[in-house]
């Protein structure tokens, strides 16, 4: 018998018994497993993304730091390709990837962006101006803004006042009052040596979030109690999108061992509360998209599923309180109001879930999905990960489903945190980079033959929230939305892609911004598209 092989049947046995210790309610049944996933139509065809290399692997030091790493697309050297940020772990140097000769490499330009403490969610974004991108990068020891001085980047921490044992996951921007600058919003969570997993009831448990309002010179006013956007629970990430079409960023949070909360934008520094009622949940990743072309944008949020049985889930819940396992897709039906379409779409029995992102990965013209999967301290996750997937929307005689597509060559065996999806080459089609926690980053370059029309979104504040539609020979395309943050502690290309229909070119693109202003822009054929 091979070493490998004793090594993994003694980590079974420690695995066993470790779920059998911990279960109180008998003989431990067996692992739950997820569900066989309805395959492809024959007639549709893939183009497999293309593996390249990259020369970074995260590390997590278990003692100290939760395990997630992050990332945000950013183009730093402003050449309308983008680069990747990588966060480090605890005592690891974070990176800045490129494509050069046919992989990803670092290169120099993270210098001033590295530090030791470990690093987690990071957002791309212009916040001073000056045509050049910024980053805001949230560290175990806080948050951290890192000026672009065009080939390296000047650090300044930013002062707000953290609780004691509050940590900081992510960060996500608007201009939440419209007055020409960036506001930040911080998902909190308490702090990784106080963490106990499945505490639902103890609010001394619960670290809450925090809104800081852009003063105009980057210094900030924590306005979290006046705006009613406290959240309710350690949350995982937050994302602002338009839900609502008033041109105001809303707030949607995943909150972990509690409810996610949409909160609506009402012009004035306040949000209200939706109606709406997730139930009890483990809930993580948050994917924004229209993914039915009707203008609006829809969510789907990760979960556990079912690759954990529910008694290991209930930690302190009472006897009446249920769980929610399953993901959910919401689809946006305007004026506030969502229907829960997670079965009709085929997520149910997906597996443990971390950071969605919607991205037109075939060129069809319809978003799919990419999502993050395993977790890294359950484990018979140890023993087999659950692999991270990319899910094709098809529509069928059954409706809109997702489906597992693994002939798109997007599969990732690790313990996966979420997707970036970002122009790594230049050839104007989106590429996607995973990242994971402790293990490798992968990229894969889109060789796709469909064309496309890819509009060079700036990273600045006026842009935050600004819807795009792509008008082709035939009408009307699907619209996106400038957003960010989007996934798991991650930040996707800001550029907006539109794959040209097969019937006729893409002619132009309509951008409606968040104050109200429109500007068509004219596209000239396939490829990257200046505003």
């Amino acid at each position: 018998m091979s070493n490998s092989v004793i090594s993994k049947s003694i980590l079974l046995l420690a695995s066993l018994a470790t779920l059998t210790a911990c279960s109180f309610v008998g003989p431990l049944r067996p692992f739950v497993k997820t569900a066989p996933t309805p395959k492809l139509p024959e007639n549709i065809e893939l183009t497999p993304f293309a593996r390249i290399t990259t020369p970074v692997e995260h590390t997590w030091n278990k003692d100290l730091v939760f395990p997630f790493s992050g990332g945000a697309a950013i183009d730093y050297d402003n050449d309308g390709i983008m680069e990747v940020f990588v966060s480090g772990g605890h005592d690891q140097a974070d990176s800045l990837l490129a494509f050069r000769d046919g992989n990803l490499v670092a290169i120099d330009g993270a210098a001033g962006l590295s530090m030791q403490s470990a690093s987690y969610g990071s957002t791309a974004i212009d916040y001073n101006d000056d045509g050049l991108t910024d980053l805001i990068v949230v560290r175990d020891n806080g948050i951290w803004m890192h000026t672009n001085n065009n080939g390296s980047f000047d650090s300044e921490k930013i002062a707000y006042n953290p609780i004691e044992k509050e940590t900081p996951l992510a960060v996500a921007v608007a201009d939440i009052d419209k007055d020409g600058d960036i506001d930040l919003y911080l998902s909190n969570f308490i702090s990784y040596p106080n963490w106990t997993s499945s505490t639902f009831n103890d609010p001394d448990h619960v670290r809450y979030n925090r809104l800081l309002r852009n003063d105009g010179d980057m210094s900030f006013t924590d306005i979290t109690e006046s705006s009613g956007t406290a959240g309710t629970q350690n949350t995982f990430l937050s994302v602002f999108t338009d839900l609502d079409g008033n041109g105001y960023q809303d707030l949607v949070l995943s909150n972990n061992t509690g409810k996610l909360e949409i909160l609506y934008n009402q012009g004035d520094s306040t949000f209200t509360k939706s109606s709406y009622d997730s139930g009890l949940g483990f809930w993580m990743g948050i994917g924004v998209g229209d993914i039915d072309n009707d203008g609006d944008q829809d969510l789907a949020v990760s979960n556990v599923s079912n690759s954990i049985p529910n008694r290991f889930l209930r930690g302190d819940l009472e006897s009446d309180q249920v769980i929610i396992q399953e993901w959910v897709m919401l689809r946006n039906d305007g004026n506030g109001e969502f229907t829960d379409i997670t079965e009709e779409t085929g997520l149910t029995r997906q597996g443990f879930g971390w950071g969605i992102v919607f991205e037109d990965l075939n060129l069809d013209g319809n978003l799919d999905l990419l999502a993050g999967q395993s977790y890294i301290k359950w484990p018979p996750h140890s023993l087999s990960p659950l692999s991270g997937r990319a899910m094709l929307q098809v529509n069928s005689d059954d409706g809109r489903k997702f489906l597992n597509a693994p002939g798109l060559n997007l599969s990732n065996p690790n313990f996966g945190q979420s997707a970036i999806v970002a122009d790594l080459n230049g050839d104007a089609k989106q590429d996607v980079v995973w990242i994971n926690m402790d293990g490798p980053v992968i990229a894969s370059l889109n060789e796709h033959a469909n064309d496309v029309v890819t509009l060079a979104v700036p990273e600045s504040a006026k842009w935050l929230g600004a819807k795009v539609t792509a008008i082709s020979d035939s009408g009307k395309s699907y619209t996106r939305e400038v957003t960010n943050a989007i996934g798991m502690q991650t930040d996707q290309s800001p550029h907006l892609s539109f794959a040209v229909p097969p019937n006729g070119g893409i002619n132009s693109l309509e951008v409606l911004f968040a104050d109200g202003t429109t500007q068509v822009i004219e596209t000239n054929g396939p490829g990257l598209v200046q505003p």
